[in-house]
């Protein structure tokens, strides 16, 4: 009973300091790569990740059955951080984890990844790993949708009206001109041969 009313006195202080958010997909993409901590190669898988642990929402929770208690975006395991003063593997506090300031969460989480991988995160492996649902997604955000386009094989060029791309146009107009001058030169060059002879 005295475990019980602890945890429930430590949930009630855990809930009034943070100050959570919930992310939309582009909202959590953008803020990630604002930290410069993650790979954009990797933002899919975090932001998947992400989504599936916490549902994008900073101020996320979670005592398991056995007690174990899990924070913020990430859901970061209480191994990592200490309440109320800075400590754990990553040397931070867990009340940190709950806030709307993502920094200090990412780079705890890179640190946990480049410990052990994506793996520690069982659930990344269940649902995330090679799906790419979420990273194609997140590419129609207005503010990633540029790096897309740069990197697009599709061909961007214009076209004209009948849907033929216009450098193709070109070259083919610039090929006709280019045989029209020569058979031009080719009968100026045959009539002052001829003017020779005569």
């Amino acid at each position: 009973m005295k475990i019980q009313i602890f945890l429930l006195i430590a949930c009630l202080f855990l809930c009034e300091l943070c100050e959570g958010k919930v992310f939309t997909r582009c909202q959590l993409s953008s803020e990630l790569q604002k930290t410069k901590l993650i790979q954009k190669s990797f933002l899919g898988s975090w932001v998947c990740l992400i989504e599936k642990v916490s549902n994008r929402n900073t101020s996320a929770y979670t005592v398991s059955p056995s007690g174990k208690k899990f924070y913020g975006l990430y859901q970061i395991p209480s191994k990592w951080c200490k309440l109320q003063k800075p400590g754990g593997d990553c040397n931070i506090k867990c009340e940190d984890l709950l806030d709307d300031d993502i920094r200090d969460d990412t780079a705890c989480a890179v640190k946990i990844y480049h410990q052990e991988g994506f793996k520690y995160w069982t659930v990344w492996t269940t649902r995330c790993k090679n799906d790419n649902f979420i990273t194609n997604e997140i590419y129609k955000c207005p503010d990633l949708r540029f790096s897309l386009d740069r990197s697009s094989p599709v061909n961007t060029q214009p076209q004209n009206r009948h849907g033929i791309h216009k450098s193709s146009e070109n070259s083919s107009l610039h090929s006709i001109l280019k045989r029209s001058i020569l058979q031009t030169l080719q009968s100026h060059r045959v009539e002052e041969q001829s003017r020779h002879i005569n």
